[in-house]
């Protein structure tokens, strides 16, 4: 399964990171909040991509947030 990984941020718009998680994935408000926690603290966190996710715009709003994200197979 392919993935996207957040490895690291610049100055990271944590809500913004957030929203971004929630509004183009299928995870809920909470789940999406987990996954920017997550990166706060171990500096690394992987999304696995199903089929309901809009990939670009997903990198897209990540990007915009500050986050460094690569996609990984």
């Amino acid at each position: 399964m392919s993935k996207i990984q957040i490895n690291g941020y610049d100055n990271l718009n944590k809500v913004g990171m957030t929203k971004a998680i929630h509004l183009n994935t299928s995870f809920n408000l909470k789940q999406s909040k987990y996954f920017t926690d997550t990166l706060l603290v171990e500096c690394s966190v992987e999304i696995d991509l199903t089929e309901n996710i809009n990939v670009m715009k997903l990198l897209s709003a990540l990007k915009a947030e500050n986050a460094r994200v690569e996609f990984v197979e």
